[in-house]
């Protein structure tokens, strides 16, 4: 099975060179792409959801106090390599707060 993302495509196709060289029964494997699939589509999501909510770049900047520059370096890097007081800031900018929820992981 192949991931496929119009989006992604370059970063699916990594992770398919990754996972064809291991040894994984088809429910691992599915596991590994979902998982990959949503964080993929996590750190893409910080523009789409500023857009969406049609806030401009210059508008979150002051909200964060901060330059327009830096929030679109934060966009383009995404949530995954962001710091949860930035993004914090970031989505206060957008009027969210993060709610955070520990759930225990399935054994």
């Amino acid at each position: 099975m192949k991931i496929t993302d119009t989006s992604s495509s370059d970063d699916f196709e990594e992770v398919d060179d990754v996972l064809d060289g291991l040894n994984l029964t088809h429910a691992e494997r599915s596991r590994i792409e979902d998982r990959t699939a949503g964080l993929l589509a996590l750190d893409s999501c910080l523009r789409d959801l500023r857009i969406t909510a049609g806030i401009r770049q210059t508008d979150v900047a002051r909200a964060m106090d901060v330059t327009k520059s830096a929030v679109s370096q934060l966009e383009a890097r995404g949530m995954l390599d962001a710091k949860l007081s930035t993004l914090t800031r970031y989505f206060a900018g957008l009027g969210y707060q993060i709610d955070i929820t520990l759930t225990p992981i399935d054994a």
